[in-house]
């Protein structure tokens, strides 16, 4: 009886853990390189910063090649990927979890670092 009500509890659990879609995952991702995006040309502006990408650096000062390559390119991978995802039958994938929640992860520490430039900009210069 007991082992009964521990099955489900943890069953309980289970459900009640917050669980985020492919899709809230991947539109997190591109969220995330809009505001890296947007943060980098903020501080770029600033002029006490430079771009430390150096596959970024030539294209910064093209306004539309910009876009291109920080808007619309991952917005069309994101679809496709989307469009891939819902076609295979929206099978949940360790590796693919694995793959977003990486990304995600390093976004968040771009956008961090550059919340701390944002910082210093602020209060140090």
């Amino acid at each position: 009886m007991s082992e009964a009500i521990n099955i489900a509890l943890n069953k309980e659990e289970k459900q009640k853990r917050v669980k985020f879609t492919f899709y809230q995952k991947i539109f997190f991702l591109y969220f995330l390189n809009i505001t890296d995006w947007i943060c980098t040309e903020a501080l770029l502006a600033s002029g006490q910063f430079a771009e430390a990408n150096p596959v970024m650096q030539p294209v910064l000062n093209d306004f539309w090649q910009t876009v291109l390559i920080k808007g619309i390119i991952p917005l069309a991978v994101i679809i496709v990927c989307c469009l891939v995802n819902k076609w295979a039958g929206s099978v949940d994938s360790k590796l693919i979890n694995i793959m977003l929640y990486v990304g995600i992860s390093i976004y968040m520490l771009v956008n961090l670092w550059h919340i701390f430039n944002f910082v210093l900009l602020f209060f140090v210069f």
